[in-house]
C-alpha cells in the first residue's frame, strides 16, 4: 500500500470488520454507503470519498453518499456520465487513476484520483472516487485496490439492502393477504365482506380515498358499495361500465396503475380530480365473471408502486370470490325456509367455543334442514392422514367409527382430495364406497361436502338417507353453506381449546418450579431444575443453559448430556451456537444441525447425534445475560409458537435475574 498508513493490512481488516457488521445489521444503505465512503477516505489518505450509482436514466450518475467537502450540499446530485471522472471506469469495469489536470468530478474541485467500478453480476452500478490528497500526490496502484475491494463492499450493501427491502415487502404482502383471507373469506354477509375488503386493503396501503364498486344487474353502471374517505355526495358517484379504462378492467381483467392522474385522461374518480394525482384500479373476479372493481387514489403523485398493484389484485381476486359466496348464500336462505333454521345455527356455532355443542348443532341443523335420518361429521387426523367420525346420527356407532378414509378412500375421502361435494343415490353401487363402505351402516343414499377454511380442507360433512334419494343442487348449496359455518366455528374452538390445554400446561410447569423453590431446594440447582423442565416442556433431548460473563457464556446447567459428550464450558460470544445467539440477542432455530457452519465450533457435537437445535436469549433489560438451548436426537422443526413458549418459559421462571444474581458455578 506504499507509504499511506491507513490502508495497512490490519486497518483495512477492521474496516472490513466494521462494513460487514452494518450490512449484517441490515441498517439503511444511505448510511452503509456513507460507512464505505469514510473508511475509503481513512485507507485511501483522500480528502474527499464519494459513492456515486447510476441513476434512472443511464445517462446520469447520482451522488449517493460523500466522505469529507460538505455531503448535505453534494449527496442526492446528479451529473453527466459523459466527460466526468467516472466515464472510464464505468465503460470498462476496470478502476482508473487520474492526475491533475483531470475530468471534473461534478461539484467537487479534482487535482488528483482514484476511482474504482461498483460492479454486481458482470453490471456497473456506480463508482467509488477518492479525491485528492493533502499534499496532491497521485494515488497508486494499491490505492486503486483498496478501493475496488471497497466498491465489492458497496455491491454487497446493495444487493443486502434489496433483498432486506424484498423481504419487507414479502411480509407486508403476506400479512395483506392472510389478513384478506382470514376476515374476507370469514363471513357470509356481503356487507361484511365489502367492509373487509377495504379494511384489508387499507390498512396496508397508503391511500387518500377507497371504493369498491360493483355492477349493476344489467352490467351498464358501477356503483358505489363500499368506501372509505368519501363525502355523502361523492358515494353517489357511478362509473359508465364501458368507458375505456373500466371496460378495459372490467373486460381483461386487467389491472391498472396510474402514476400521474394528469396524464390520463380517460381515468374516472369518485373523488374531485383536483385531489386525486395517482391512482390504482383492480377488477374484482370470481372465477371468470367480473363482479366491480376496486379503486384506490393518493394526493401524491407515483405514490403507489407494482407490489401495491399486486396487492389489490389478489385482495380483489379473494374478495370476489367471497362476495359470490356471500350473494349464493343470501340468495339461498331467500329462496327457502331455511333462512331462519341458518340464521339459528350461525348463531349458536359462532357463540360458543364448546366443541361438542358445535357438533351437535351442526347435526340438528342439517338433519332437519334436509330431511335426512342419517348424519355424520367427520374431520381429518393430521398424524394419521384419516377422516375420523366425531359425531353421527342414526347409524351404528361402532360400525361407523370403524370406517376412516384416506384422502381419496371411499366417497368421504374423494371429497376431501378433490374438495368437492358430490351427491350419491345409490350408495351401494358406488365404486368409491368399496374402498370405505358405509352402506353396510345402513346408508343407501348420500351426500357430502368438504368443511373448508380459506384454501384448507378440516374434514367432511355427511347427510345420508335410509332410503332411496336424489338430492337436489339447493340442498347441495344449503349443505355447503352449513359446512361452511361449521368449519369455521370447529376451527375457532379447536384454537380456543389447544390455546387453553398449553396454558394449563404451562402452569403446571410453574407449579412444579414454585413446589421445588419451596422445598428449601439449593439456589445451584435451580436452573438444573429449570434445564430439566424446558427439556419435557418442548420434548426435546438435551438442555444447557449458558451465563454471559464479558465476551465469553459459561455453561451454568445442562440436563440429559452423555459424559462423553459434553457441552462446552465457555463459549466465546458471537462464536458456535451459544455464542451466537449470544451476541446479537435473538432466537436461533436449526433444522439441521450437520449443515450449519455454527455448529462446528462444537467439538461435543460430533461425539453426539444431534439434529436440530433451539437457543433463545435471556434477557435482564435489554442487556444479554445468557442463553437458554435445546437439542433434540430426531430431526425438528421448530416452530415460532415453540421459540416463543421456550422464551416465555424463562421470563415466567425468572431465569435471567436467577443467573445474575446466584453464583454462576457449572453444572455439567
Amino acid at each position: 500500500m506504499g507509504d499511506t498508513l491507513p490502508s495497512a493490512p490490519a486497518a483495512q481488516r477492521k474496516a472490513f470488520r466494521r462494513i460487514a457488521r452494518a450490512i449484517m445489521a441490515r441498517q439503511p444503505a444511505s448510511e452503509t454507503l456513507a460507512l464505505i465512503a469514510g473508511e475509503a477516505r481513512s485507507l485511501t489518505g483522500a480528502t474527499t470519498v464519494a459513492v456515486a450509482l447510476r441513476a434512472r436514466s443511464d445517462a446520469l450518475l447520482e451522488f449517493a453518499a460523500v466522505s469529507g467537502g460538505n455531503p448535505a450540499e453534494i449527496v442526492g446530485l446528479q451529473i453527466p456520465i459523459e466527460g466526468s471522472l467516472a466515464e472510464t471506469a464505468l465503460r470498462t469495469g476496470q478502476p482508473s487513476l487520474h492526475a491533475a489536470p483531470g475530468p471534473a468530478a461534478g461539484p467537487l474541485p479534482v487535482r488528483t484520483a482514484a476511482v474504482a467500478p461498483v460492479v454486481r453480476d458482470g453490471s456497473v452500478l456506480g463508482a467509488v472516487l477518492a479525491l485528492n490528497r493533502p499534499d496532491d500526490r497521485p494515488f497508486a496502484e494499491a490505492e486503486a485496490d483498496a478501493l475496488s475491494a471497497l466498491a465489492d463492499a458497496v455491491a454487497l450493501a446493495l444487493t443486502a439492502d434489496e433483498t432486506s427491502r424484498s423481504w419487507v415487502e414479502q411480509r407486508r404482502e403476506l400479512a395483506v393477504l392472510y389478513d384478506a383471507a382470514r376476515t374476507v373469506s370469514g363471513s357470509l354477509n356481503v356487507q361484511e365482506v365489502l367492509t373487509s375488503v377495504l379494511d384489508a386493503i387499507c390498512q396496508h396501503v397508503p391511500h387518500q380515498a377507497a371504493a369498491l364498486f360493483l355492477l349493476n344487474d344489467e352490467r351498464t353502471h358501477l356503483f358505489i358499495a363500499a368506501d372509505r374517505g368519501l363525502t355523502d355526495e361523492e358515494r353517489e358517484v357511478q362509473l359508465a361500465a364501458d368507458g375505456r379504462m373500466t371496460a378495459e378492467v372490467i373486460g381483461l381483467g386487467r389491472s391498472v396503475l396510474i402514476a400521474d392522474t394528469e396524464a390520463e385522461p380517460d381515468f374516472e374518480s369518485p373523488t374531485p380530480e383536483s385531489c386525486t394525482r395517482a391512482a390504482m384500479v383492480a377488477p374484482i373476479r370470481s372465477r371468470n365473471d367480473t363482479l366491480g372493481i376496486v379503486i384506490v387514489t393518493s394526493g401524491q403523485p407515483a405514490a403507489f408502486s407494482e407490489n401495491d398493484l399486486k396487492l389489490l389484485s389478489a385482495v380483489g381476486s379473494q374478495a370476489g370470490i367471497a362476495i359470490e359466496n356471500a350473494w349464493l348464500y343470501e340468495d339461498a336462505t331467500r329462496r327457502a325456509e331455511e333462512s331462519t333454521a341458518l340464521y339459528n345455527l350461525s348463531q349458536h356455532v359462532s357463540s360458543t367455543l364448546d366443541l361438542d355443542r358445535v357438533y351437535q348443532f351442526v347435526a340438528d341443523s342439517v338433519l332437519s334442514l334436509l330431511n335426512v335420518d342419517k348424519f355424520a361429521l367427520m374431520l381429518m387426523d393430521r398424524r394419521e392422514e384419516r377422516l375420523v367420525t366425531r359425531v353421527s346420527r342414526g347409524v351404528d356407532e361402532e360400525v361407523f367409527a370403524r370406517v376412516r378414509p384416506g384422502p381419496g378412500e371411499g366417497i368421504a375421502g374423494w371429497v376431501y382430495e378433490w374438495m368437492t361435494p358430490t351427491a350419491v343415490t345409490d350408495v351401494a353401487a358406488d365404486a368409491r364406497n368399496q374402498t370405505a363402505a358405509i352402506h353396510q351402516a345402513g346408508v343407501v343414499s348420500t351426500i357430502g361436502v368438504p368443511m373448508a377454511v380459506g384454501d384448507d380442507v378440516i374434514g367432511v360433512l355427511l347427510a345420508m338417507s335410509s332410503r332411496r334419494r336424489l338430492f337436489t343442487v339447493a340442498e347441495m348449496e344449503l349443505l355447503y353453506t352449513i359446512a361452511n359455518q361449521a368449519a369455521v366455528a370447529i376451527v375457532n374452538a379447536t384454537l380456543y381449546h389447544e390455546a387453553r390445554a398449553k396454558s394449563s400446561a404451562m402452569r403446571g410447569y410453574f407449579n412444579r418450579v414454585a413446589r421445588a423453590l419451596g422445598a428449601a431446594i439449593a439456589d445451584q440447582d435451580v436452573p438444573r431444575l429449570l434445564a430439566d423442565l424446558a427439556i419435557e416442556m418442548l420434548r426435546a433431548d438435551r438442555c444447557a443453559i449458558y451465563l454471559v460473563d464479558g465476551e465469553t457464556a459459561r455453561l451454568r446447567a445442562s440436563s440429559h448430556f452423555r459424559a462423553s459428550a459434553a457441552p462446552d464450558v465457555e463459549v466465546p460470544l458471537g462464536e458456535g451456537l451459544a455464542g451466537w445467539v449470544a451476541r446479537r440477542g435473538k432466537a436461533l432455530v436449526v433444522d439441521s444441525l450437520a449443515d450449519d457452519p455454527r455448529a462446528r465450533a462444537h467439538a461435543w457435537l460430533g461425539r453426539d447425534r444431534l439434529e436440530s437445535y433451539l437457543g433463545v436469549p435471556l434477557k435482564e433489560g435489554r442487556r444479554t445475560v445468557g442463553v437458554l438451548e435445546v437439542f433434540t436426537v430426531e430431526p425438528r422443526a421448530f416452530t415460532t409458537d415453540e421459540v416463543k413458549l421456550l422464551s416465555q418459559f424463562a421470563q415466567r421462571a425468572r431465569l435471567a435475574p436467577r443467573l445474575v444474581t446466584e453464583s454462576p458455578a457449572p453444572d455439567a
